[in-house]
Protein backbone atom coordinates (compact mmCIF):
# COMPACT_ATOMS: atom_id res chain seq x y z
CA UNK A 1 0.00 0.00 0.00
CA UNK A 2 2.77 2.41 0.69
CA UNK A 3 4.81 1.42 -2.32
CA UNK A 4 1.43 2.56 -4.53
CA UNK A 5 1.33 5.71 -2.63
CA UNK A 6 4.87 6.69 -3.18
CA UNK A 7 3.81 6.00 -6.97
CA UNK A 8 1.48 8.43 -6.79
CA UNK A 9 3.46 11.00 -5.60
CA UNK A 10 5.88 10.66 -8.00
CA UNK A 11 3.53 11.38 -10.70
CA UNK A 12 2.31 14.12 -9.07
CA UNK A 13 5.80 15.89 -8.58
CA UNK A 14 6.53 14.91 -12.25
CA UNK A 15 3.85 17.10 -13.67
CA UNK A 16 3.87 20.11 -11.09
CA UNK A 17 7.25 20.17 -12.39
CA UNK A 18 6.24 19.89 -16.11
CA UNK A 19 3.34 23.25 -15.74
CA UNK A 20 5.93 25.01 -13.99
CA UNK A 21 8.02 24.46 -16.98
CA UNK A 22 5.54 25.55 -19.11
CA UNK A 23 4.33 28.54 -17.12
CA UNK A 24 7.58 29.95 -17.37
CA UNK A 25 7.94 29.54 -20.56
CA UNK A 26 4.84 31.44 -21.73
CA UNK A 27 6.18 33.64 -19.62
CA UNK A 28 9.34 34.57 -21.38
CA UNK A 29 7.29 34.78 -24.59
CA UNK A 30 5.20 37.26 -23.55
CA UNK A 31 7.79 39.73 -22.34
CA UNK A 32 9.35 39.34 -25.81
CA UNK A 33 6.25 40.32 -27.76
CA UNK A 34 5.44 43.97 -28.56
CA UNK A 35 3.60 44.48 -25.40
CA UNK A 36 5.98 43.24 -23.15
CA UNK A 37 8.56 46.06 -25.12
CA UNK A 38 11.29 43.69 -25.61
CA UNK A 39 11.21 43.13 -29.51
CA UNK A 40 10.10 45.91 -31.88
CA UNK A 41 6.79 46.17 -33.43
CA UNK A 42 6.33 43.56 -36.71
CA UNK A 43 4.57 43.15 -39.92
CA UNK A 44 2.26 41.34 -41.29
CA UNK A 45 2.21 42.23 -44.77
CA UNK A 46 3.57 39.91 -48.07
CA UNK A 47 6.01 41.23 -49.91
CA UNK A 48 5.00 41.28 -53.67
CA UNK A 49 6.58 42.27 -57.17
CA UNK A 50 4.04 44.64 -59.18
CA UNK A 51 3.89 46.13 -62.78
CA UNK A 52 1.50 48.02 -64.81
CA UNK A 53 0.01 46.83 -68.09
CA UNK A 54 1.70 47.37 -71.35
CA UNK A 55 0.19 48.65 -74.29
CA UNK A 56 1.40 46.21 -77.14
CA UNK A 57 0.13 45.65 -80.74
CA UNK A 58 -1.98 42.51 -80.95
CA UNK A 59 -2.24 40.43 -84.45
CA UNK A 60 -5.58 38.42 -84.41
CA UNK A 61 -4.00 35.19 -86.77
CA UNK A 62 -4.79 32.22 -87.81
CA UNK A 63 -2.48 28.97 -88.66
CA UNK A 64 -3.00 26.80 -91.25
CA UNK A 65 -0.77 23.95 -93.23
CA UNK A 66 -0.96 23.54 -97.04
CA UNK A 67 1.06 22.46 -99.76
CA UNK A 68 2.64 25.04 -102.55
CA UNK A 69 1.88 25.09 -106.31
CA UNK A 70 3.06 27.30 -109.31
CA UNK A 71 1.16 30.09 -110.04
CA UNK A 72 0.63 28.67 -113.50
CA UNK A 73 1.73 25.19 -115.02
CA UNK A 74 1.32 23.19 -117.90
CA UNK A 75 1.49 19.82 -119.68
CA UNK A 76 3.17 20.36 -122.95
CA UNK A 77 2.26 17.73 -125.58
CA UNK A 78 2.54 18.29 -129.49
CA UNK A 79 -0.58 19.13 -131.56
CA UNK A 80 0.38 16.43 -134.02
CA UNK A 81 1.92 12.77 -133.78
CA UNK A 82 5.73 12.80 -135.46
CA UNK A 83 9.30 11.99 -135.04
CA UNK A 84 11.19 14.55 -133.16
CA UNK A 85 13.96 16.11 -135.13
CA UNK A 86 15.39 18.81 -132.94
CA UNK A 87 15.17 19.69 -128.97
CA UNK A 88 16.19 23.22 -127.88
CA UNK A 89 15.85 22.56 -124.25
CA UNK A 90 17.11 20.29 -120.88
CA UNK A 91 15.54 19.54 -117.81
CA UNK A 92 15.51 22.95 -115.43
CA UNK A 93 16.03 25.46 -117.71
CA UNK A 94 14.41 28.71 -118.31
CA UNK A 95 12.34 29.50 -121.52
CA UNK A 96 10.61 32.80 -122.50
CA UNK A 97 7.16 32.92 -124.54
CA UNK A 98 6.85 32.09 -127.72
CA UNK A 99 10.18 30.11 -127.14
CA UNK A 100 10.17 26.57 -129.92
CA UNK A 101 11.35 23.97 -127.21
CA UNK A 102 10.86 20.77 -129.90
CA UNK A 103 10.66 20.29 -133.21
CA UNK A 104 9.35 17.92 -135.06
CA UNK A 105 9.91 16.30 -138.74
CA UNK A 106 7.46 18.91 -141.11
CA UNK A 107 8.86 18.26 -144.06
CA UNK A 108 5.80 16.86 -145.76
CA UNK A 109 3.81 20.10 -143.94
CA UNK A 110 6.32 22.29 -145.43
CA UNK A 111 5.45 21.00 -149.06
CA UNK A 112 1.70 21.26 -148.18
CA UNK A 113 1.71 25.01 -147.23
CA UNK A 114 4.11 25.96 -150.33
CA UNK A 115 1.30 24.04 -152.68
CA UNK A 116 -1.62 25.83 -151.00
CA UNK A 117 0.55 29.12 -151.36
CA UNK A 118 0.51 28.52 -155.36
CA UNK A 119 -2.70 27.56 -155.61
CA UNK A 120 -3.76 30.77 -153.56
CA UNK A 121 -1.57 33.11 -155.90
CA UNK A 122 -3.58 31.73 -158.95
CA UNK A 123 -6.99 31.89 -158.01
CA UNK A 124 -6.22 35.33 -156.78
CA UNK A 125 -4.80 36.01 -160.01
CA UNK A 126 -7.85 34.25 -161.63
CA UNK A 127 -10.03 36.19 -159.38
CA UNK A 128 -8.89 39.38 -160.22
CA UNK A 129 -8.81 38.97 -163.59
CA UNK A 130 -12.61 38.27 -164.03
CA UNK A 131 -13.47 40.98 -161.68
CA UNK A 132 -12.26 43.50 -163.68
CA UNK A 133 -14.10 42.07 -167.09
CA UNK A 134 -16.93 42.08 -164.90
CA UNK A 135 -16.85 45.56 -164.22
CA UNK A 136 -16.47 46.01 -167.94
CA UNK A 137 -19.76 43.63 -168.87
CA UNK A 138 -17.39 41.56 -170.26
CA UNK A 139 -17.61 38.51 -168.04
CA UNK A 140 -20.57 36.62 -166.94
CA UNK A 141 -21.34 37.56 -162.97
CA UNK A 142 -21.45 33.82 -162.78
CA UNK A 143 -17.68 33.30 -163.66
CA UNK A 144 -16.72 35.93 -161.58
CA UNK A 145 -18.64 34.13 -158.79
CA UNK A 146 -16.75 30.85 -159.51
CA UNK A 147 -13.38 32.73 -159.39
CA UNK A 148 -14.17 34.09 -155.92
CA UNK A 149 -15.14 30.82 -154.07
CA UNK A 150 -12.03 29.29 -155.58
CA UNK A 151 -9.85 31.79 -154.12
CA UNK A 152 -11.51 32.03 -150.73
CA UNK A 153 -10.88 28.24 -150.74
CA UNK A 154 -7.17 28.68 -151.86
CA UNK A 155 -7.11 30.76 -148.64
CA UNK A 156 -8.64 28.59 -146.32
CA UNK A 157 -6.09 25.97 -147.71
CA UNK A 158 -3.01 28.20 -146.86
CA UNK A 159 -4.50 28.84 -143.47
CA UNK A 160 -4.59 25.23 -143.04
CA UNK A 161 -1.47 24.22 -144.24
CA UNK A 162 0.16 26.74 -142.04
CA UNK A 163 -1.51 25.16 -138.87
CA UNK A 164 -0.10 22.27 -139.50
CA UNK A 165 3.27 23.05 -139.93
CA UNK A 166 2.53 24.67 -136.73
CA UNK A 167 1.65 21.67 -135.09
CA UNK A 168 4.86 20.08 -135.60
CA UNK A 169 6.62 22.47 -133.71
CA UNK A 170 6.19 22.84 -129.83
CA UNK A 171 6.39 26.34 -128.09
CA UNK A 172 6.66 28.12 -124.63
CA UNK A 173 2.72 29.65 -124.13
CA UNK A 174 4.37 31.62 -121.17
CA UNK A 175 7.61 32.60 -118.98
CA UNK A 176 8.53 29.56 -117.01
CA UNK A 177 11.12 26.30 -115.84
CA UNK A 178 11.25 23.16 -117.39
CA UNK A 179 10.11 20.35 -115.77
CA UNK A 180 11.99 17.19 -116.28
CA UNK A 181 13.08 15.97 -120.35
CA UNK A 182 13.70 12.88 -121.23
CA UNK A 183 13.23 13.20 -125.00
CA UNK A 184 16.15 12.74 -127.62
CA UNK A 185 15.71 13.69 -131.07
CA UNK A 186 14.92 10.55 -133.45
CA UNK A 187 12.03 9.88 -130.76
CA UNK A 188 8.77 9.79 -132.06
CA UNK A 189 5.61 11.72 -130.00
CA UNK A 190 1.96 10.58 -129.85
CA UNK A 191 -0.35 13.35 -130.28
CA UNK A 192 -1.11 12.96 -126.75
CA UNK A 193 2.66 11.91 -125.01
CA UNK A 194 3.17 14.73 -122.32
CA UNK A 195 6.60 15.76 -123.51
CA UNK A 196 7.36 17.45 -119.94
CA UNK A 197 5.65 20.35 -117.51
CA UNK A 198 6.43 23.91 -117.91
CA UNK A 199 6.12 25.72 -114.56
CA UNK A 200 5.81 29.66 -113.75
CA UNK A 201 7.43 30.30 -110.76
CA UNK A 202 7.53 34.21 -110.28
CA UNK A 203 4.99 33.53 -107.82
CA UNK A 204 3.88 30.38 -106.23
CA UNK A 205 0.19 29.55 -104.45
CA UNK A 206 -0.65 28.39 -100.98
CA UNK A 207 -3.95 26.60 -100.26
CA UNK A 208 -5.35 26.12 -97.18
CA UNK A 209 -8.51 24.57 -95.63
CA UNK A 210 -9.93 26.56 -92.69
CA UNK A 211 -12.80 25.83 -90.00
CA UNK A 212 -16.17 27.55 -90.98
CA UNK A 213 -16.13 29.65 -87.85
CA UNK A 214 -13.36 31.74 -89.72
CA UNK A 215 -15.24 32.35 -93.32
CA UNK A 216 -16.29 35.33 -92.37
CA UNK A 217 -13.06 37.27 -90.93
CA UNK A 218 -11.07 36.21 -94.48
CA UNK A 219 -10.98 37.95 -97.11
CA UNK A 220 -8.43 39.07 -100.33
CA UNK A 221 -5.68 41.38 -99.59
CA UNK A 222 -4.99 40.02 -96.19
CA UNK A 223 -1.35 39.21 -95.06
CA UNK A 224 0.14 35.76 -95.00
CA UNK A 225 3.49 35.13 -93.45
CA UNK A 226 4.43 31.12 -94.44
CA UNK A 227 7.65 28.63 -94.00
CA UNK A 228 8.69 25.74 -95.20
CA UNK A 229 10.89 22.34 -94.00
CA UNK A 230 13.53 23.21 -97.23
CA UNK A 231 14.09 26.75 -95.77
CA UNK A 232 13.79 26.71 -91.88
CA UNK A 233 15.64 29.90 -91.47
CA UNK A 234 13.54 31.61 -93.71
CA UNK A 235 9.80 33.41 -94.04
CA UNK A 236 7.92 34.52 -97.07
CA UNK A 237 5.19 36.87 -97.43
CA UNK A 238 1.97 36.87 -99.47
CA UNK A 239 -1.42 37.98 -99.37
CA UNK A 240 -5.14 36.27 -99.78
CA UNK A 241 -6.00 36.10 -103.60
CA UNK A 242 -8.85 34.55 -103.37
CA UNK A 243 -11.65 32.82 -100.88
CA UNK A 244 -14.14 29.97 -101.82
CA UNK A 245 -17.47 30.90 -101.91
CA UNK A 246 -19.23 28.01 -100.36
CA UNK A 247 -18.58 25.65 -97.20
CA UNK A 248 -17.45 22.20 -98.45
CA UNK A 249 -20.13 20.04 -96.27
CA UNK A 250 -17.92 17.06 -95.48
CA UNK A 251 -15.41 19.21 -93.71
CA UNK A 252 -17.21 21.98 -92.66
CA UNK A 253 -14.21 23.99 -93.97
CA UNK A 254 -13.83 26.23 -96.62
CA UNK A 255 -10.36 26.71 -99.39
CA UNK A 256 -8.30 29.73 -99.15
CA UNK A 257 -5.74 30.24 -101.79
CA UNK A 258 -2.80 32.72 -101.26
CA UNK A 259 -0.24 34.38 -104.11
CA UNK A 260 3.63 34.69 -102.88
CA UNK A 261 6.01 36.54 -105.27
CA UNK A 262 9.12 34.29 -105.84
CA UNK A 263 11.65 36.38 -108.03
CA UNK A 264 14.56 34.03 -106.99
CA UNK A 265 12.55 30.71 -107.76
CA UNK A 266 13.20 29.61 -104.49
CA UNK A 267 9.98 27.67 -103.16
CA UNK A 268 8.46 25.11 -105.73
CA UNK A 269 5.13 23.69 -106.36
CA UNK A 270 4.76 20.18 -103.88
CA UNK A 271 6.67 22.01 -100.22
CA UNK A 272 4.54 21.52 -97.82
CA UNK A 273 3.99 24.86 -95.94
CA UNK A 274 3.35 26.14 -92.64
CA UNK A 275 1.55 29.33 -92.90
CA UNK A 276 -0.46 32.19 -90.75
CA UNK A 277 -3.05 34.33 -91.59
CA UNK A 278 -3.34 37.78 -90.44
CA UNK A 279 -7.15 38.61 -89.45
CA UNK A 280 -6.84 41.80 -87.64
CA UNK A 281 -3.99 43.87 -86.32
CA UNK A 282 -5.21 45.82 -83.14
CA UNK A 283 -3.93 47.36 -79.89
CA UNK A 284 -4.38 46.08 -76.26
CA UNK A 285 -3.05 45.32 -73.16
CA UNK A 286 -1.02 42.90 -71.55
CA UNK A 287 0.61 41.58 -68.48
CA UNK A 288 3.30 39.08 -67.70
CA UNK A 289 2.69 35.36 -67.94
CA UNK A 290 3.72 34.74 -64.16
CA UNK A 291 0.90 37.19 -63.14
CA UNK A 292 -2.00 34.96 -64.52
CA UNK A 293 -4.07 32.61 -61.98
CA UNK A 294 -6.32 29.88 -63.25
CA UNK A 295 -8.80 27.99 -61.09
CA UNK A 296 -10.84 25.73 -62.82
CA UNK A 297 -12.62 27.82 -65.83
CA UNK A 298 -11.80 30.89 -63.77
CA UNK A 299 -8.68 33.32 -64.37
CA UNK A 300 -7.87 36.10 -62.36
CA UNK A 301 -4.80 38.30 -60.66
CA UNK A 302 -3.77 39.90 -57.67
CA UNK A 303 -4.08 43.79 -58.26
CA UNK A 304 -2.77 46.74 -55.55
CA UNK A 305 -4.76 49.59 -53.99
CA UNK A 306 -3.47 51.32 -50.94
CA UNK A 307 -1.21 48.18 -50.02
CA UNK A 308 -4.44 45.71 -50.32
CA UNK A 309 -4.37 43.05 -52.52
CA UNK A 310 -7.67 42.55 -54.43
CA UNK A 311 -8.69 39.21 -56.29
CA UNK A 312 -9.66 40.51 -59.93
CA UNK A 313 -11.26 38.70 -62.66
CA UNK A 314 -9.63 38.70 -66.42
CA UNK A 315 -10.66 37.45 -69.57
CA UNK A 316 -6.87 36.46 -71.01
CA UNK A 317 -6.56 36.97 -74.68
CA UNK A 318 -3.56 35.85 -77.26
CA UNK A 319 0.03 34.81 -75.85
CA UNK A 320 2.45 37.09 -77.23
CA UNK A 321 5.77 35.73 -76.25
CA UNK A 322 6.22 36.15 -72.33
CA UNK A 323 3.05 38.04 -71.54
CA UNK A 324 -0.46 37.54 -72.16
CA UNK A 325 -3.30 39.76 -73.73
CA UNK A 326 -6.04 40.89 -71.34
CA UNK A 327 -9.48 42.15 -72.90
CA UNK A 328 -11.45 42.44 -69.95
CA UNK A 329 -10.64 43.09 -66.09
CA UNK A 330 -7.56 45.31 -66.15
CA UNK A 331 -6.88 49.51 -66.86
CA UNK A 332 -3.42 50.42 -67.68
CA UNK A 333 -2.55 52.56 -64.50
CA UNK A 334 -3.61 49.00 -62.26
CA UNK A 335 -0.57 47.43 -60.52
CA UNK A 336 -0.54 43.92 -60.76
CA UNK A 337 1.39 41.00 -59.07
CA UNK A 338 3.60 39.64 -60.75
CA UNK A 339 5.86 38.20 -57.66
CA UNK A 340 5.36 36.50 -53.80
CA UNK A 341 0.83 35.92 -55.25
CA UNK A 342 1.46 32.18 -53.92
CA UNK A 343 0.20 32.95 -50.51
CA UNK A 344 -2.05 36.22 -51.03
CA UNK A 345 -5.60 36.26 -50.32
CA UNK A 346 -8.24 38.55 -51.17
CA UNK A 347 -8.19 41.41 -48.85
CA UNK A 348 -4.27 40.62 -47.83
CA UNK A 349 -2.45 43.54 -46.71
CA UNK A 350 1.11 43.94 -48.93
CA UNK A 351 4.28 45.28 -49.66
CA UNK A 352 5.65 45.90 -52.53
CA UNK A 353 9.35 45.45 -53.61
CA UNK A 354 10.23 47.54 -56.38
CA UNK A 355 13.45 45.92 -56.99
CA UNK A 356 11.60 42.61 -57.03
CA UNK A 357 9.14 43.51 -59.63
CA UNK A 358 11.25 45.04 -61.72
CA UNK A 359 13.57 42.01 -62.30
CA UNK A 360 10.61 40.08 -62.83
CA UNK A 361 9.35 42.40 -65.96
CA UNK A 362 12.98 42.03 -67.24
Amino acid sequence: MSKLIKILLGICLVAAFAFGGIWSARQLTAQDTPDGGEQGGGSDATQVGVASPLERRIEDDLSGVGTLRAIRAVDLMPAASGRVTEVRISSGDTVSEGDILIQLDDRAERAALNDAEATLAETRSDFQRFEELSESNTAAEARVEETRAAFRRAEAAVSSARAALEDRTITAPFDGTVGLLDIEPGSFLAQDAIVTTLFDLSAVEIRLSLPERYFDQVEAGQTVTMTTPAYPDATFEGTVAVRASQIELATRSFDVRARIDNPERRLVGGMFANARLVLDTYDALAIPDDAIISEGLTTFVYTVTDDTAARTKITPGRSIGALTEVREGLAEDDRVVIAGWDDLSDGDAVEIDEDYGQEATN
